[in-house]
């Protein structure tokens, strides 16, 4: 009975796939991928505990049960959710870009002229000098991150109005150059969350044809061992070998565990007030900040020693701060709705549906480590960016369609 939910969890992950990949004709949906996502982030490190491998010492083993019945609360909505349905909420008013050319080439430049000037200033300060991710970006300041938060979004608005299918050759190989140079800077700079990116890259080259279940696998498997690659060294406790540090790659089990201890002692149920700072946080574009973002305040909380966010969050960590369990469900539903939404725009070929699908893709995975305010604030650039450089392409004009 110690790992019933993670056996529970299994079960429902296996059999929520093969319905997917049933219902869609041999494709894996977003909600899928972003499932199978946070089973690997969420379990990892419990099932690398299971196998008496080393696992993060700030993680409460006295709370693993708790922790591990969270996961499942997650895990079983988002499986038994009926997405199906959701074809029924499409609009029947769909938006039509009819002039994308100026549209792609600002976007082109957003995406290579920031991050050439960027690894320019970042390589005449560091050099080949052996410095720590913390140390390199300090070298460029601000710059650095307002990269990291814009540069996907220019992209996905890029693919949106490009389908790979009408790309020329010649259009193809420079945009795979740019991508390429994004990804040269990332790593340079220590970062390896940009590996994320590839999953929408993937959606937007297969667009028009089924993707083989064999190479999603072949690509997972693949990603997977290139995004523990890339943390080698980070932590001398994750030194476990091959398997132990592929299987510690999330911060679940750390942030939940110890939220559900501090919950068990009576204090930190916030009632909502995380995700309406978010949302405030969201319409005023970060001019109204109402609470101190949640993985400052855990770091600070869990160590004052430690740098602001060093830990990460959760994102079944803020339903717990919020509403305890009974939150994780309502979260999670809006989180199935949202995927199975976005993704019937996107089969429909709707370009909201496809600039949010490629969007989910990256920021709902990459936020299971997070919180909602990065869900929230990117959403809100994305939908700026792409409706004024839209606005712009077409001079001031807006078409749709019934």
């Amino acid at each position: 009975m110690e790992h019933i939910f993670f056996y529970l969890s299994i079960a429902l992950l296996s059999t929520r796939l093969v319905w997917e990949v049933t219902h869609h004709d041999g494709k894996l949906s977003p909600l899928a991928i972003y499932l199978f996502c946070y089973f690997y982030f969420c379990f990892g490190p419990y099932i690398a505990n299971m196998l008496d491998l080393p696992i993060y010492s700030g993680i409460k083993k006295d709370y693993l049960y708790e922790s591990s019945f969270a996961f499942f609360l997650a895990i079983a909505t988002l499986s038994l959710f009926p997405a199906n349905w959701v074809g029924k909420l499409t609009p029947h008013h769909s938006l039509v870009v009819k002039e994308p050319v100026l549209l792609r080439q600002i976007a082109m430049f957003f995406m290579l002229a920031p991050t050439m000037l960027l690894f320019l200033v970042a390589f005449s300060r560091i050099g080949f000098a052996p410095l720590d991710k913390v140390q390199r970006i300090q070298s460029v300041g601000i710059g650095h991150y307002v990269v990291l938060t814009l540069w996907p979004l220019f992209l996905f608005c890029y693919m949106t109005v490009m389908p790979r299918s009408s790309m020329s050759r010649k259009k193809f190989w420079q945009f795979s150059g740019v991508v390429l140079f994004y990804f040269t800077y990332c790593y340079y700079m220590g970062e390896r969350d940009f590996a994320l990116i590839v999953v929408p890259l993937y959606f937007w080259f297969y667009k028009d044809h089924a993707i083989a279940l064999w190479k999603l696998l072949l690509g997972g498997t693949l990603g997977g061992f290139g995004f523990t690659m890339m943390s080698a060294g980070r932590s001398a406790e994750m030194d476990g070998g091959g398997l132990g540090s592929f299987l510690n790659q999330g911060s679940n089990l750390m942030v939940t565990s110890n939220i559900a201890m501090w919950l068990e002692q009576g204090d930190l149920v916030m009632w909502g007030e995380s995700y309406f700072s978010g949302f405030i946080n969201m319409l005023t574009l970060g001019a109204i900040r109402l609470t101190t973002p949640l993985s400052i305040w855990f770091s600070r909380r869990y160590s004052s020693a430690a740098n602001d966010g060093a830990y990460g969050f959760s994102i079944e960590g803020e339903a717990l701060l919020n509403f305890g369990y009974v939150g994780i469900p309502f979260l999670f539903t809006f989180i199935a709705i949202f995927l199975a939404w976005t993704y019937k725009g996107y089969l429909l070929n709707r370009p909201i549906g496809i600039l949010l699908t490629y969007f989910n893709l990256f920021y709902f995975v990459y936020a299971i480590r997070g919180e909602s305010l990065i869900l929230f604030k990117a959403f809100i650039y994305c939908v700026i960016i792409f409706f004024l450089l839209l606005f712009v392409s077409q001079r001031g004009r807006m078409y749709y369609r019934v």
